[in-house]
């Protein structure tokens, strides 16, 4: 194995091993419980557009105005949910235990959730909600063919029945005609009727289907919300807790007393390639007035592990010049003091 990678393998699965394993499943996680306050907004959206379209004519671009503020609202609802749920998991994380100020924060967060979960489910009813619209074309359609049967029969009985009839046997014939024709659309109508229903029984069957459907997505985005906020605060609180027992070493204080008097040398970041170096008696009165603790020979040490990285190098006689970058020396320092 080379030495580059086995370097890259010892900061990734011993030095930041928390940190390193979980940041991509960290990201994914949060970034993707960003689309489920999307679908949660868009689900809500119906269900508040039903109430205020029932506000009768108020003032000009009514509509228009709701709409905006409908969008407004929801979007800080679900922002100020996540923050919420932030807090709260970052304080369970951080104290790991239930106190009353959590347990105050866990009841507004259900309350919170409690309420974007009813709007969206009562939206995406709204939204997927066609048992009205069925009926009534069910209705039509059965009225329209009821009609067109009735009328056909209609006009036959009216024939029989005007046929005249002197004899008994006549009328007997033609009332029992009359009545087979209405016992057939009677019968035809009631088939009808009975195909009819049972057309509209399935769709609204497959109507309820679709309303449970949505019923378990819109439970499966808040969960997902729950989870990339929840995993988000324990990857922040297990890096943190991570740094911090690094940082415990002898070896992390160097790294962290050599980043502070790198951001010293390179004044906050200020001084670029080619410029150069504050003298050493500067750079000490620098480090005592930002009550750096160190002392005269760290601050030597610390020159000279800048030469060595070659940060810096010798330009005419004592004067040094930076050959680096901030950002390039701070990772150059950070990669030699952690391996």
């Amino acid at each position: 194995m080379k030495l580059d990678k086995y370097n890259e393998l010892k900061l990734k699965l011993e030095v930041f091993k928390f940190e390193r394993n979980y940041i991509t499943l960290n990201r994914v996680l949060y970034y993707f419980s960003f689309l489920g306050n999307i679908f949660l907004i868009y689900f809500g959206y119906f269900f508040v557009k039903s109430v205020t379209s029932s506000i009768p004519p108020l003032f000009p671009y009514q509509d228009v105005f709701f709409t905006v503020f409908i969008g407004l609202f929801l979007t800080g609802y679900e922002l100020t949910k996540r923050f919420a749920l932030e807090q709260m998991f970052l304080g369970l994380c951080q104290i790991r235990k239930l106190t009353i100020a959590l347990l105050g924060g866990l009841v507004a967060c259900l309350l919170l959730v409690a309420g974007s979960f009813y709007l969206s489910i009562k939206g995406a009813h709204r939204l997927v909600d066609n048992t009205e619209t069925i009926q009534l074309t069910i209705d039509s359609l059965t009225t329209k063919r009821v009609d067109s049967i009735t009328k056909y029969y209609d006009k036959e009985i009216t024939y029989y029945r005007s046929q005249s009839g002197s004899k008994k046997a006549d009328r007997i014939y033609k009332d029992s005609i009359v009545n087979a024709l209405q016992q057939t659309k009677d019968a035809k109508i009631q088939q009808l009727e009975i195909k009819t229903q049972t057309k509209a029984n399935t769709s609204l069957d497959k109507n309820v289907e679709n309303s449970t459907a949505f019923l378990f997505i819109t439970i499966f985005l808040e969960f997902i919300i729950l989870l990339g906020v929840g995993f988000n605060a324990y990857y922040t609180i297990g890096s943190f807790n991570e740094t911090t027992r690094l940082l415990q070493t002898p070896k992390f204080r160097q790294l962290d007393l050599n980043l502070k008097l790198l951001k010293l040398y390179y004044q906050n970041g200020k001084r670029v390639i080619g410029d150069p170096t504050i003298s050493f008696n500067k750079f000490k009165s620098l480090a005592e007035t930002q009550k750096i603790n160190c002392t005269q020979r760290d601050l030597k040490s610390f020159v000279s592990l800048c030469q060595e990285l070659d940060i810096v190098k010798d330009y005419k006689g004592k004067n040094k010049e930076f050959m680096v970058s901030y950002e390039q020396a701070k990772e150059t320092i950070e990669n030699q003091d952690i391996i």
